[in-house]
């Protein structure tokens, strides 16, 4: 164990020295296997991209007749990508380089100082060469380009190293490493304070990338060779072999080795690209230096007359490999593939021209050994045939061969594109594009095709919105060491120009070239997304899904997939599938999907400010969109407070729309038609939808004459869904224009409506004896007859046998009745209904719901009661008709308590429930407030202006309260609307009210 470990043998001093930098040695060398395993990822990472899109959700579905009207609404979702970072520069990256350098500088000119004879003068002149490679000059000291700091340098080192190479040899090493790094230390400090280049260790450290790469590569040359000797102690250096034949052993491991180093060779030169496993040669080199260790005191009889191995061989052999460890991380963590170049080509060609040479050198030293099955390895630096001097030019001579196959200007301009980018890096981190850009520029004339340049050239190009140059340059940066960061931006851009396929099959190439990439098969799947081809863009997410089960992106883009392409999958099982994370971005996307299908969901998402962030408002959106499925009621002052907040005023007019979404849902109609419509006639962007909701909601009121003019004004302004809806409502109006408004869109509208335009086309213009099925019949009945065709009616249902459509054709007519205002004939015709045999539960509820508002709005409030404690059940939508019937109820019965609560739940909240109205109307007047009575009753007819009902109950109130002017207006209102009998039996009874309130005022 001591001779394996041979500074357990040195005084503590020398061996505490040693081990303190052994373990920098392996420090250093840990950092170097990190980032070659992180390769291009050492320096490049990725950008998350939150991409905000809008998909239509279906917030409500109108019946009206044969109809199903749509309500939609833009539901914000988030598309995750990924693109390259810009260059990961550091200063402190260089920084450490140049600390390291700097440090084992020291060491290597306090082993110089202990050089006997004229080594000492060759390693003092190779240090002032060194000193020279820092061009300390260009750090500009005293603002001045003289080498003040060369010569101060020199000044310091050289006569230390001489005073203890001449003078005061008895100078431990230990004491000269500490000089030395004093001297450094001083230096350092004087350069810090007197330089004028910014950053000045910075730059330092890119002037030292040439020596730094130089004597990596003396180390590299030094130890590769170790392997194969390794080889030789395994089989021979614990003493006399058991092994019959050592040297056929021997030889046939070394072949195998040289062989695999060989192919790795032929692969780095590119003359074969078989898909085998080669041999990485950072690997090879770890594992040569950690056998130099060993080596190296191996061969201390091949040194000693120019330096013992104790302490100083041993120190300097460690200083170096930690330059080399240490330049070689720099380069990874900088991603400077020039300069890796330069270390895979040598490390590859040192391994093999020194292993095969090593071979011949033991075979021709110790083959009668090798024979006699002896231990040579402790001999093996004592030739005596072949000079181990033989071995290391012979070596150095098939290194050479390969540098000049492979064209010896290639590792020297690969050299000097390593500096340009060193330099460039420089600049670059001081946001000096221009100057960055031109040194990248140099190292790319050097080195054609290195990532680094080209990279780094398309992104300061990107930035710059100079695509077609930042194109160029990202096609030759992946020509010969891509990066998945090159494909994606790269594809991103093109996908940004519109050009498709050359997103497209760039984005494949780099999946070809990096299947296991999570970015790149995200990337992949979404341009497929955007394509008919929607398994592919599934497959790519979820195979990006598989490849990082941690990044959430591909969970959360498949969420918006499916809500974007209304495909009807289980909400609940894509997240247990894809283990969908609790981030905001796919709480979000969540939502969509939910709402998509619309299902409940519950998120707990607290909004942090006042002040709404671009994902506070969509998650708030979609929450609120969600809320329109509960079946609950909902609290939409949030959302109102939200909206006027005054630092939200870029997002307020999205806010208030969804304010009137959940006043309309919660029944107050009159509050979402009067805002809504004030948003239509203030928005320029987006009036022509709000017209078109507005039209939708008096639809689906039974206000067919205003829902026309309201869907007119969105045709005005070429909202693509107004023109049906337009004859929808002129047909439900049974307005002539509606027959040519349904043969224009036969003729020209979107195909999904050409079968209907041809049905209610034809209904319009038919001969009712050429009906021939029960359904076109009741289309006739609806749309071709009115309240005053009573017998045609008659003998028409008499023909329907389907119960159903004979119900809703009567119901229908009941309906044209009661809003004319004719209580006894609808009572009347709604006899009709009696034992049919319904099917439709639909059909049923309105057919109940319709009876108890005629039990209302006659007065028969017991028989109302009765027909309520029968079972009928009220949901949501039916909230104010509940509030209506439970009021009736409680005033007849003078709970007064109870009656204020729901009539005042009531009040204006639906100017189209007109029973509603009006009774609320004559509980303020009977209560003593007439006025309020009157206001309400005004309100309505401002939004319901068509309102038979309701025009009668506000003349007659404006009797009641002597307002005799407006009263006349409301007259000639009412006038066009009705008979001229029924008018004059209304003029009756508003003079005989006027009579009245008059004598009770005199009274």
């Amino acid at each position: 164990m001591q001779s394996r470990y041979f500074w357990n043998q040195w005084p503590k001093a020398d061996r505490n020295l040693y081990l303190v930098f052994l373990s920098l040695f392996g420090l250093s060398l840990i950092a170097m296997i990190v980032a070659n395993l992180l390769g291009i990822h050492a320096y490049l990472d990725w950008n998350t991209l939150v991409e905000l899109d809008k998909t239509p959700v279906v917030v409500d579905v109108f019946r009206i007749g044969p109809f199903h009207l749509t309500q939609s609404v833009e539901a914000p979702y988030f598309l995750q990508k990924f693109d390259g970072t810009a260059p990961l520069i550091s200063s402190a990256q260089y920084q450490l380089l140049a600390l390291v350098i700097a440090v084992c500088a020291s060491i290597l000119i306090a082993v110089i100082s202990n050089f006997s004879k004229y080594w000492f003068y060759i390693g003092a002149s190779l240090f002032t060469f060194f000193l020279v490679s820092l061009k300390i000059e260009l750090l500009l000291l005293f603002d001045s380009n003289e080498k003040i700091g060369l010569i101060t340098a020199i000044a310091l080192y050289l006569p230390a190293a001489f005073y203890f190479n001449q003078i005061n040899t008895s100078f431990n090493l230990t004491k000269r490493i500490a000089v030395f790094l004093g001297i450094t230390a001083l230096l350092g400090t004087f350069f810090y304070l007197t330089a004028a280049t910014p950053k000045p260790f910075f730059y330092l450290a890119t002037s030292m990338t040439t020596a730094s790469t130089v004597l990596s590569l003396i180390f590299v040359l030094s130890v590769a060779h170790e392997i194969v000797a390794g080889f030789a102690f395994i089989l021979f250096g614990t003493g006399t072999t058991t092994t019959k034949n050592g040297s056929g052993h021997f030889l046939i491991i070394s072949v195998i080795y040289l062989v695999n180093v060989a192919l790795s060779i032929a692969h780095e030169m590119h003359w074969i690209d078989w898909d085998i496993l080669y041999i990485n040669p950072f690997l090879l080199l770890t594992i040569s230096a950690i056998l130099g260790i060993w080596g190296f005191k191996h061969r201390e009889n091949q040194f000693e007359n120019i330096v013992s191995f104790r302490l100083s061989g041993a120190l300097g052999f460690i200083a170096v490999g930690i330059i080399c460890f240490t330049t070689i991380w720099h380069f990874y963590s900088i991603g400077n593939d020039a300069g890796l170049e330069i270390f895979r080509d040598i490390i590859l060609y040192a391994h093999f021209g020194y292993g095969l040479i090593f071979i011949l050198y033991v075979l021709a030293n110790f083959i009668s050994l090798l024979k006699s099955k002896l231990a040579i390895y402790k001999v093996i630096y004592k030739p005596t045939s072949m000079p181990y001097f033989t071995f290391r030019l012979a070596g150095t001579i098939v290194v050479i061969a390969f540098i000049l196959k492979s064209n010896w200007k290639v590792p020297v301009f690969q050299n000097a594109a390593s500096n340009y980018n060193s330099i460039a890096d420089y600049h670059y981190n001081n946001g000096e594009n221009a100057l960055a850009e031109r040194y990248y520029k140099e190292a790319g004339e050097y080195a054609l095709y290195n990532h680094k340049s080209n990279y780094a050239i398309a992104v300061i190009n990107e930035r710059l919105k100079n695509e077609e140059r930042a194109i160029t340059r990202y096609q030759e940066a992946i020509k010969k060491y891509p990066s998945p960061q090159a494909y994606v931006n790269l594809s991103k851009i093109f996908s940004k120009q519109n050009r498709f396929f050359d997103a497209l099959f760039t984005i494949k190439e780099g999946h070809e070239k990096f299947p296991n990439n999570s970015e790149i098969a995200n990337s992949l799947g979404l341009i497929y997304s955007k394509t008919n081809f929607l398994d592919s863009a599934f497959y790519y997410l979820n195979e990006e899904a598989m490849l990082d089960q941690n990044s959430g992106a591909a969970s959360c883009n498949l969420l918006a997939l499916l809500a974007a392409n209304d495909l009807n999958i289980s909400v609940d099982s894509v997240i247990a599938q894809y283990s969908v994370k609790n981030d905001p971005v796919s709480m979000n996307n969540t939502l969509v999907l939910s709402n998509k299908n619309k299902l409940t969901k519950g998120i707990n998402y607290e909004i942090a400010d006042s002040t709404l962030s671009t994902i506070d408002i969509s998650i708030l959106t979609n929450q609120y969109i969600n809320s329109l499925f509960s079946g609950d009621t909902i609290d939409a002052d949030v959302i109102k407070e939200y909206a006027e907040y005054k630092t939200n005023y870029g997002v307020r007019e999205g806010l208030e729309y969804l304010y009137c979404l959940h006043k309309y849902k919660n029944n107050n109609i009159n509050e979402a038609f009067r805002k809504l419509n004030w948003m239509a006639n203030t928005s320029e962007k987006i009036a022509a939808k709000y017209f078109d909701d507005i039209g939708l909601w008096a639809l689906e009121q039974n206000a067919p004459d205003i829902a026309s003019q309201y869907f007119s004004w969105a045709l005005d302004r070429d909202y693509p869904e107004a023109q049906f809806h337009l004859a929808v409502a002129l047909t439900e109006d049974q307005n002539p224009e509606a027959t040519n408004l349904w043969h224009t869109i036969y003729k020209s509208g979107k195909k999904e409506y050409k079968d209907i335009a041809e049905r209610i086309a034809l209904i319009l213009v038919a001969n009712p004896f050429d009906l021939s099925t029960d359904y076109e019949k009741y289309l006739f009945t609806k749309y071709r007859m009115t309240y005053s065709d009573t017998s045609a009616f008659n003998a028409m249902i008499n023909t329907i046998v389907d119960p159903n459509y004979k119900a809703k054709a009567i119901l229908d007519m009941c309906q044209k009745l009661w809003d004319r205002d004719l209580p006894q004939a609808t009572l009347n015709t709604y006899d009709k209904i009696a034992g049919l045999e319904l099917t439709d539960k639909n059909l049923y509820d309105d057919i109940q719901f319709f009876e108890l508002n005629m039990l209302a709005f006659n007065g028969q409030i017991s028989s109302l009661a009765k027909k309520i404690n029968q079972g009928v059940e009220f949901d949501l939508s039916r909230s104010v008709e509940k509030a209506l019937y439970t009021g009736l109820i409680a005033y007849a019965s003078n709970d007064s308590t109870l009656a204020k609560k729901q009539f005042e739940y009531i009040g204006a909240r639906n100017p189209f429930y007109e029973e509603s109205v009006i009774a609320t109307a004559n509980y303020y007047h009977d209560s003593g407030k007439p006025f309020k009575a009157y206001e309400l009753l005004l309100s309505a007819s401002e939004i319901n202006p068509n309102s038979i009902k309701i025009l009668k109950a506000y003349v007659y109130q404006c009797a009641r309260i002597e307002h005799d002017t407006y009263g006349n207006i409301g007259l000639e209102n009412l006038k066009p609307l009705i008979t001229n009998q029924e008018y004059k039996i209304v003029k009756e009874n508003y003079d005989k009210l006027l009579q009245e309130a008059a004598t009770a005022w005199l009274n």
